[in-house]
């Protein structure tokens, strides 16, 4: 097998399961048991031999391969490993969840490995062609699978609005690679790195171009003010696929931004890291203030999601190598702490049949073990020691102080602060308010094995987070590029 082919593997193989499962999907008793639970292993298999086939970032220098479309590098392997393990675990929340009952789940799960699919693309993309159109396959799968409850009208809508903020973020990257096509004669990011020359000299328009391209990826990983899709695809969107939109297409966005906007165009020069700066900062800040007054939890996580990119990307504002590992590292933590939280979500509405935050009142007397999981996860997206969420801000706010934004840290800082009043507003409920049931919440071992997974890593990744820092510092060891002396073809 050539190089090209295994690193193009994990994307074969994932697709091929997709279009198996499609197939599985057009058989007669589709709904029944045996057919669902067929569909959930061969989702898992699938899924599995994938994350076997992810090449090893060992390698000296990043691989060019796919005619150059794609590249094989430190971001593109733990970015894809975010994106294997997030289907994974969210393919495994789905299989009892009381919400599909009655559905058909092959063509569910399948629609989940097509967009994981994309995820992997979307970071190995080295083109903005490719860009373009692995984008395009994390979004219809997404689109779908917002609106796949048919039948209830929340679940519609949401897809419907999803699908016309999607629709109008690809007219306007189209537009903005046109733009930079028609600059530098290219569309590949390692051409653009090596036009910087022309693309200065032609400043004006290359910003109109960046512009658009800006915007294209604020509406994608949802940064203020182009977020106003979230919290209403959230609420109407099964809770599984809000989890999962919550963490891989928003943490795979802000790795493409890195690639773009990091490692390919001098930024600095151009002005755009300022601007992405004042994004971070309105991300962050609004995303906060709204959070405090809502009163559906899922809404309520849907903008802790919108905070959480801006901390994100403070690394990619911070740059150079700090800022990078600062980004792999925050990637990693985040997705089994809101993950977690979802989880738990996920458990109480399928017991509580709601997700408004009165439902949660005196939770802690009714489902203790629950109580206390959602404790952890909360004070981890708060940011609040001994959990992995304070290791990954205080990783993040490092990387920018260390770089000089040292204003955007005092921001950051001020709004981790903002943050802890919505999350406790969860808590305050579950342990000092009344219960309204005294009905055990029932937990399913889908739901028992998700939690044991992200629980432990999100206390001991706040504990004893030396093994994450060994393996961020692994992968800055054989930093990401958009240009590379080692291309290979499939």
């Amino acid at each position: 097998m050539t190089t090209g082919f295994r690193l193009l593997a994990p994307t074969l193989v994932l697709s091929a399961f997709a279009f198996l499962l499609f197939g599985l999907d057009t058989l007669k008793g589709r709904a029944r048991p045996g057919v669902k639970s067929a569909g959930f292993w061969l989702a898992l298999l699938g899924l599995g031999i994938s994350a076997a086939m992810i090449s090893s970032a060992g390698q000296p220098t990043p691989i060019l391969y796919g005619r150059g479309m794609l590249v094989s590098d430190s971001l593109s392997f733990i970015l894809s490993w975010i994106a294997i393990l997030t289907t994974f675990l969210v393919v495994i929340l789905s299989e009892n969840d009381r919400t599909f009952e009655e559905l058909p789940l092959c063509a569910y799960y399948g629609l989940l490995l097509l967009s994981a699919t994309g995820l992997i693309l979307v970071v190995s993309a080295n083109d903005f062609l490719m860009i373009f159109l692995s984008i395009e396959l994390v979004g219809v799968p997404g689109f779908i699978l917002t609106a796949y409850l048919r039948s209830v009208e929340k679940s519609s809508e949401a897809g419907m609005k999803f699908f016309l903020i999607g629709a109008f973020s690809s007219a306007m990257l189209a537009y903005g690679i046109s733009i930079l096509y028609g600059i530098t004669g290219s569309t590949s990011l390692a051409s653009l790195q090596n036009g910087m020359p022309l693309l200065m000299a032609k400043a004006p328009l290359t910003l109109v171009a960046l512009f658009f391209v800006i915007v294209s990826f604020g509406f994608k990983i949802a940064l203020v003010p182009f977020h106003m899709w979230v919290p209403d695809a959230f609420e109407g969107a099964p809770t599984p696929v809000a989890a999962f939109l919550s963490v891989a297409p928003k943490v795979a966005g802000a790795a493409l931004a890195l690639r773009v906007f990091s490692l390919t165009l001098q930024s600095a020069q151009l002005g755009v890291i300022n601007v992405l700066a004042i994004l971070v900062v309105l991300t962050m800040t609004v995303a906060n203030l709204i959070g405090l007054q809502q009163t559906n939890v899922i809404r309520l996580l849907a903008y802790s999601s919108i905070a959480h990119m801006g901390y994100l990307l403070l690394g990619l504002v911070a740059g150079g190598p700090a800022g990078i590992s600062s980004v792999y590292l925050y990637g990693w933590i985040y997705l089994f702490m809101n993950l977690g939280a979802f989880t738990v979500v996920i458990c109480l509405s399928n017991s509580l049949q709601s997700s408004d935050l009165s439902a949660y009142a005196g939770l802690s007397k009714r489902a203790p073990a629950l109580s206390a999981l959602f404790l952890l996860f909360l004070i981890s997206l708060a940011g609040i020691p001994p959990t992995a969420g304070f290791i990954a801000k205080f990783y993040v706010l490092s990387a920018a102080y260390n770089a000089g934004w040292i204003w955007l840290v005092l921001i950051a800082s001020a709004n981790s602060v903002i943050a802890v009043g919505y999350y406790f507003k969860i808590l305050h409920a579950m342990y000092f308010k009344a219960p309204v049931s005294t009905e055990a919440v029932p937990i399913t071992l889908p739901i028992r094995f998700v939690l044991g997974v992200t629980s432990f890593v999100t206390l001991c990744m706040g504990i004893a987070p030396q093994a994450g820092f060994a393996m961020v510092q692994k992968l800055v060891a054989t930093p990401p590029a958009a240009t590379t002396t080692t291309p290979v073809q499939p």
